[in-house]
């Protein structure tokens, strides 16, 4: 009963093809109105698409790298204040923090967040080299975790945007703990005792 069915829907197509060959050869009046009126769901898709889509913002491969590096400076910047300051009242971790990147913007330090935590520097009293901030030689120190976690990524945001009152000087580079006195402490000037902590430009 439907055998003819599969033969119209092939056909179809070329019936289309015929009818518009046709009214192209024939050039009627109207030919050309024929001919836009056909065009005009083509058009009108076609615009629909463009301004979906020309309005979106533009993800740039910068912007993509950019953001990549923000996420890496923001987990190492965290990881100093949670494992340098962590049990330090709020200012004394945002100290530490600042530390941190005053001395990326300092030309005696190296140029990324990560490497500024990870510098070492030569200890004349152990003759080797030592990292400046002493966590980083712990190979067994535990994840950071808990509340104190979740306060140094939110420090290290603040501090990374600029959004927040600085607590220590532009210039302060170096700090220790008040149960430490090392060499490098009697050629700096003190500019901030917080917490545990000193500070010094």
């Amino acid at each position: 009963m439907f055998r003819w069915l599969p033969h119209r829907v092939r056909a179809w197509p070329a019936k289309v093809r015929r009818r518009i060959v046709f009214h192209w050869l024939a050039r009627e009046k109207d030919g050309l109105g024929f001919f836009t009126m056909l065009s005009l769901p083509a058009v009108a898709l076609g615009s629909i698409i463009f301004f979906a889509y020309s309005d979106r913002p533009r993800v740039t491969e910068r912007q993509v790298d950019a953001a990549r590096q923000r996420e890496v400076d923001l987990q190492c910047l965290a990881e100093n204040i949670y494992y340098e300051a962590r049990g330090e009242p709020l200012d004394g971790q945002y100290a530490v923090a600042e530390v941190t990147l005053n001395r990326l913007r300092s030309p005696h330090f190296p140029n990324t967040i990560c490497e500024v935590v990870y510098d070492t520097r030569w200890d004349p009293s152990r003759l080797r080299f030592v990292g400046h901030f002493s966590w980083t030689e712990l190979e067994d120190r535990d994840e950071p975790w808990g509340p104190a976690w979740e306060q140094a990524k939110v420090i290290a945001e603040r501090v990374y945007d600029d959004a927040y009152m600085p607590v220590v000087p532009a210039d302060a580079l170096y700090y220790h703990a008040r149960t430490v006195r090392p060499y490098w402490a009697r050629s700096r000037r003190v500019v901030a005792e917080i917490g545990n902590h000193v500070f010094y430009r």
